[in-house]
């Protein structure tokens, strides 16, 4: 099984996942104020650290760093109350 998803994805199962996983936070970054911590449980990761180094190696910036320069600040769509962080 892992040789064929392989061969159809081009990437291991594990790097599909951890791609999937950052895309998502990576819009959750830029359109919610949502913490990183939240952010990081959200998209599966329960260690915020850990999440973080996924985070930079996929993206080249830590998730604090890739909001400060990709948060789009008029647009806050999927944002949660204070409950929801």
């Amino acid at each position: 099984m892992l040789r064929r998803f392989g061969d159809e994805v081009g990437q291991t199962p594990l790097a599909y996942l951890q791609s999937a996983r950052v895309r998502r936070a990576r819009h959750l970054l830029e359109t919610t104020d949502r913490t990183v911590a939240s952010i990081a449980a959200d998209v599966g990761y329960r260690d915020a650290g850990a999440f973080s180094g996924i985070f930079a190696r996929h993206t080249g910036r830590r998730p604090r760093e890739y909001r400060a320069i990709f948060h789009r600040r008029g647009d806050r769509g999927d944002r949660r109350g204070a409950e929801g962080r």
